[in-house]
């Protein structure tokens, strides 16, 4: 369940960004990686999760994501191809993504143009809420706010129950990405 939210976070992660307009900055981005906080918060408020740790995503096939607290679990995506490392429980899981996961990283690396055939945009200043036609889809809203100047990416991501997770990303520009950040780390438990 926790990779379908994070598959669903990433799916907004790579369609935001410009001062003017985060939307159109982030969207032509090559690469993003650094640090996150991503919390899930019930339809009431509650906070249910709160985890910390480090992204990567490269246009147009791989996505890192990578837990480091509370619990420690990998995933990688390359090229439909789902790995899960749980550090954990010791377990290795691989699996092709589902249909629905196929949906949201097709998100993820949407142009501005895909994205408005299903989502409605409003931009106020450095903030894109993007709002979902089809009354069923998997994600009903979704904002994007990174402030002037700062590395600091804020999402908040609402799913059709109500659900919203509140995603905090610190833009780290240390290097340039490439395929070989992707390989998947071996594991005496596989």
């Amino acid at each position: 369940m926790r990779s379908l939210r994070l598959l669903s976070l990433s799916a907004c992660l790579m369609s935001a960004a410009s001062a003017a307009d985060p939307l159109d900055q982030l969207s032509t981005r090559e690469s993003l990686s650094g640090s996150f906080i991503q919390s899930i918060v019930s339809p009431e408020g509650a906070e249910l999760e709160r985890a910390e740790g480090q992204f990567r995503l490269l246009r147009p096939h791989y996505f890192w994501w990578e837990i480091e607290r509370p619990d420690q679990q990998l995933l990688i995506s390359i090229n439909g191809q789902l790995t899960q490392i749980d550090w954990d429980l010791e377990v290795v899981s691989r699996r092709h993504l589902s249909p629905q996961d196929r949906m949201v990283l097709q998100l993820l690396f949407a142009s501005r143009e895909e994205l408005e055939t299903a989502f409605s945009l409003e931009v106020q200043e450095q903030v894109v809420v993007l709002t979902a036609y089809e009354e069923g889809a998997p994600i009903t809203r979704l904002s994007i706010e990174h402030p002037p100047e700062t590395q600091l990416w804020r999402l908040s991501l609402t799913d059709r129950s109500g659900q919203e997770i509140q995603l905090i990303l610190k833009e780290s520009f240390d290097r340039r990405l490439n395929p070989a950040d992707f390989a998947i780390p071996s594991t005496d438990f596989d």
